[in-house]
């Protein structure tokens, strides 16, 4: 009854039936023994308050209270009701239909009894447990295992056949002594989480399958999205998946879920496993056996280990709702700040459990459940440091958003932290598995406060509530459950206000390339009108198909060329060209066909390696058919549109623009030697190349930043040639004989004439000579050559005549 979470009631019966019993017709005889309840100090405990004690001390204070009811009326039956808190356990009179439980326990002519039917109780059945109450095995074909504690205490354990010398716990640590798995710390407290699933990776499937099965399912996607880039897309996982704002637009609701089992690389994947093990213990602690043959799981083993782990998880269907409720919320609030953004990875899903972890180590050291465990150990030293943990991993997330200005993703994983923190709130699951704590949910108290009409009245009863740290801080539980559905509501409510109105300008046929593979929307996408008539499914037509975008190509080099004899010059310069079909299965690399677009870098001189580092920027119809081409050409041959070709390389437009969580796809490409090529271009040489993807509204804000590059060079570059003036006067100067000594160097230093001022500082003041002024000035230069040609190429393909290349090359 008190395992249950009951409050005992005592009664006594009056002398009108001879033997009153626990039926409903003996409601009227029994009345409520109404004494205050003394724990073993003598110390007296209203009755509200009995349930926040000791299951061990209830028991105590219950038997006390039937010898203090028996010396009252010797000859009067007794029988114990088992009700909640707060339900009038100290009223008068209570009907037996309001009480859980009911049993007669005297009766003058028998003495002690027990009229309630017991269910029959069974052994243990777990490795390195056993009970002390004699018991049953649950199935006929277990044997019973007769064991003693380390107290000498006896107890009954139920093993399969084949199998008992699991149970037997000390022969089982001599057998692991001295082997590879004895190493394990023997303390559980120095086995955190993330060490559970290299301690015994079977025991945590079994007793944590939600986060387990997550962490498995995660790697599974992976190895789907691999998939996908092998074949080139046929398997539209990266379309789907991701959380994209503009697909919400046509009820793809399943992305608020999907996008947590998204990961483009190893590396991200790996990051947030990590965070999963940290929340084992959300979802329970597994039994596993350690070195010197105790349990890590409180409470369970015949040999007590005083620093085991506490078991105060909530269960498996729990944690999944909690995994699926914070990364939905998560994801609608990451649609707040980046609608037309895309939003992959299973971090939302980390800081969710780790809400949960706070909650739940809150709600337990609010209620001092360390006064109800049934192990004699205290465990709220170890709830303290594992919510510095929990903090520590949340402060460095607040440290990376700030750093990196990605606001989104910590906007959304400080919202997901809190769907976590607000759902245990809200639901208030069970607290563990019933091996350590007294009751389901030993964390609801009786509330000892009402702040507005102060302490309240014991006789009436009291409301129930919750406390989070610390007594100071306590609330009743409908008004913590009222505020949390609020909060949840406001979330849903505002996410759709900001999908169907904010953003009703926004297409919800939108499309952009994340790591080479399109994302849109599958519902209701228009067939193009060339495939009305076919049978193609509406989520194999492109909503990216046919827009018009950028391509970005960076050229670093060319290298592993043949260097020409003595007195042959080579200025070769690189062509790059997008092309319909496959370069390498057409007649002559395709070029003699006009390609759909082109641009050229200025010749490069060197000898075996080439530097060019110039920009170009083609203005392309996106299409899975297209091709990346690059040709080096020689300018100084004559003939057709093959003349003068050294190599070629190619690759799919997709690939070139497979940036995965980079902004931008390095590349490193083979040529092919074509013709006479081949005295210079060799199947060794390559170019080094890097591809970027612009959208059409992004280059006006390539242009400023651009420009405010070039401001800065200039800047920059003015400086240093002041600074190089400056050196040559005072060179003069000392050639001369002027300021002769140290008194006149410094005299020349101080003189405002002499002094270098910075031309962005104004009255900064005198800033000292470098010796190192000139390579600084050529290195100025040499940045603002690049610059002004990378924006001028970018205004020859976005604005007539060039007027904005040609304003800052005329400066």
């Amino acid at each position: 009854m008190v395992r249950q979470g009951l409050t005992p009631r005592v009664e006594i019966a009056s002398d009108e039936i001879p033997a009153p019993g626990c039926d409903a017709e003996s409601d009227g005889v029994w009345y409520g023994c109404v004494t205050m309840a003394r724990r073993w100090d003598t110390t007296v405990v209203p009755q509200v308050m009995i349930r926040a004690a000791p299951a061990e001390e209830q028991l105590d204070m219950t038997l006390r209270k039937l010898d203090a009811c028996k010396a009252l009326a010797p000859g009067a039956s007794l029988r114990v009701l088992g009700v909640r808190s707060g339900q009038g356990s100290d009223e008068i009179e209570m009907p037996v239909g309001r009480a859980k439980f009911c049993s007669v326990v005297y009766r003058p002519d028998e003495g002690a009894t027990w009229t309630a039917k017991i269910a029959p109780l069974h052994c243990a059945a777990e490795p390195g447990s056993c009970t002390t109450t004699p018991c049953e095995c649950r199935r006929a074909t277990d044997r019973k295992l007769e064991l003693f504690t380390p107290e000498g205490r006896q107890c009954w354990a139920c093993a399969e056949p084949g199998k008992e010398y699991q149970f037997r716990v000390n022969a089982l640590a001599e057998q692991m002594e001295g082997t590879g798995v004895s190493w394990w710390p023997p303390s559980g407290i120095n086995c955190p989480p993330i060490l559970w699933m290299f301690m015994d990776w079977r025991a945590v499937f079994g007793g944590c399958p939600v986060v387990s099965g997550y962490m498995c399912l995660l790697f599974g996607c992976l190895l789907l999205r691999k998939v996908e880039e092998l074949t080139g897309g046929l398997l539209p996982w990266t379309r789907v998946a991701p959380l994209f704002g503009p697909a919400l637009k046509r009820g793809e609701a399943w992305r608020f879920v999907s996008f947590t089992f998204v990961h483009l690389q190893f590396l991200d994947l790996f990051h947030n496993l990590l965070t999963l093990l940290d929340t084992l213990d959300v979802e329970g602690t597994p039994a596993i056996v350690l070195g010197d043959g105790s349990n890590l799981k409180c409470g369970v083993g015949a040999k007590q280990n005083f620093m085991c782990y506490p078991s105060i998880g909530i269960g498996s269907a729990h944690t999944l709702g909690v995994a699926l409720f914070s990364a939905a919320i998560g994801g609608m609030a990451s649609t707040w700040l980046g609608f037309r953004a895309v939003f992959t990875g299973a971090s939302n899903l980390g800081f969710g459990l780790s809400g949960a972890i706070v909650a739940l180590y809150a709600l337990y050291a609010g209620a001092e459940l360390d006064q109800s465990t049934s192990v004699q150990r205290s465990f709220q030293d170890w709830v303290w440091l594992r919510l510095i943990f929990v903090g520590f991993h949340i402060a460095m997330e607040w440290i990376r958003g700030v750093s990196q200005r990605d606001a989104a993703g910590l906007f959304s994983h400080t919202a997901a932290f809190g769907a976590g923190f607000g759902y245990v709130l809200y639901f208030l699951p069970p607290m563990g598995d019933g091996s350590l704590l007294p009751a389901d949910r030993p964390y609801i108290v009786p509330c000892a406060y009402d702040s507005s009409e102060g302490l309240v009245d014991v006789a009436s009863g009291a409301p129930e509530c919750v406390r989070l740290f610390s007594q100071l801080y306590e609330y009743s539980v409908p008004k913590v459950q009222h505020n949390a559905m609020l909060m949840f509501v406001a979330t849903i409510g505002f996410t759709l206000l900001n999908i169907f109105v904010l953003q009703r300008r926004t297409s919800s046929s939108e499309a952009v390339l994340l790591g080479g593979m399109e994302v849109s929307a599958v519902c209701c996408v228009r067939k193009p009108a060339a495939a009305e008539g076919s049978r193609t499914p509406s989520w194999r037509n492109s909503n990216l198909e046919g827009k018009d975008i950028f391509l970005w190509c960076d050229v670093i080099s060319v290298s592993r060329l043949q260097v020409p004899a003595e007195g042959a010059t080579l200025q070769p310069m690189l062509e790059l060209r997008v092309v319909g079909r496959d370069p390498k299965r057409a007649e002559g690399f395709l070029l003699q066909e006009q390609p759909e677009a082109k641009g050229t870098t200025r010749p490069m001189e060197g000898g075996d390696t080439l530097e060019c580092r110039e920009s170009l920027f083609l203005p392309v119809r996106f299409s899975k058919a297209s091709y990346v081409q690059l040709v080096l050409r020689d300018p100084a041959a004559a003939g057709g549109a093959d003349a003068g070709c050294l190599g070629v390389a190619s690759l799919p437009l997709t690939q070139a623009l497979r940036f995965n969580r980079k902004e931008y796809n390095e590349r490193k490409l083979t040529f092919t030697p074509v013709g006479d090529g081949q005295r210079v271009c060799t199947s060794r040489t390559v170019a080094h190349v890097v591809f970027r993807s612009l959208q059409c509204d992004e280059l006006p804000r390539l242009k400023r930043r651009i420009v405010k590059e070039l401001e800065d060079r200039r800047f920059e570059l003015a400086y240093r040639e002041r600074e190089v003036q400056a050196l040559r006067e005072m060179q003069a100067n000392e050639a001369d004989g002027e300021g002769g000594g140290a008194g006149g160097g410094g005299a020349l230093v101080r003189a405002p004439a002499r002094g270098v001022r910075h031309p962005r500082r104004g009255h900064g003041g005198v800033r000292p000579v470098h010796g190192g002024a000139a390579d600084a000035r050529r290195r100025g230069r040499r940045g603002l050559r690049r610059g002004v040609a990378a924006i001028t190429r970018l205004a020859a393909v976005t604005a007539p005549a060039g007027d904005l290349g040609g304003s800052l090359l005329g400066r």
